[in-house]
């Protein structure tokens, strides 16, 4: 179900001849946002994430640093973005991994805008400006808009990938897999766009 929605100069794959350093930035990197909010919850056996996983599978092959980025408890938290944005720069390629929280998807709740958290949108711009390699990898369960779409040089659709989805997004930066999935919905740029 993995989706590439950009892949501006070829971005993508990772591969340790186009890259010696990568930057891995976000939250959602070490607490995945793997699963709905409601009835669909289930108790994992174990949740893989995406910093682990690319340390054990890629670190022999490229350096990979870290940065949180954001605060998955306060969307307004901006106080993360200047450590990050220092990672990114640093790195030859930034891999950024936002989206919605768990707080703004739920059963029986409707949604009254398609925004991702503010630190969120400020933290993809900010990298962008001092990282032309910057791809951001997207948690979520329904269509946000990116007003940053035209800044980064990549967007991959990771959605909800169960407690193992970390490794399928893994594959697929790094060139193992195939990102093959296709959008089963309309993604409008603002709500605005959206008649209902």
């Amino acid at each position: 179900s993995i989706t590439l929605l950009k892949n501006e100069d070829a971005v993508l794959p990772v591969t340790k001849e186009k890259y010696k350093k990568v930057a891995i930035i976000g939250e959602f990197a070490i607490a995945p946002r793997f699963q709905g909010n409601g009835s669909s919850e289930v108790k994992p056996t174990r949740i893989d994430n995406a910093l682990d996983i690319i340390k054990a599978e890629y670190g022999d092959e490229v350096q990979i640093s870290f940065a949180q980025g954001y605060n998955l408890t306060d969307d307004e938290d901006f106080s993360l973005i200047e450590e990050a944005a220092q990672v990114a720069a640093e790195a030859d390629i930034a891999l950024v991994f936002a989206g919605l929280p768990l707080h703004y998807e739920s059963e029986g709740v409707d949604r009254t805008h398609i925004d991702m958290p503010a630190s969120h949108n400020k933290l993809i711009s900010e990298l962008a400006a001092v990282q032309p390699n910057t791809v951001v990898v997207l948690t979520n369960g329904s269509a946000v808009a990116m007003p940053w779409a035209n800044e980064v040089t990549g967007i991959v659709e990771a959605w909800l990938g169960g407690q193992a989805g970390a490794g399928g997004v893994s594959d697929v930066l790094f060139g193992k897999v195939n990102p093959s999935g296709k959008l089963a919905e309309t993604f409008p740029v603002k709500l605005e766009d959206t008649p209902a």
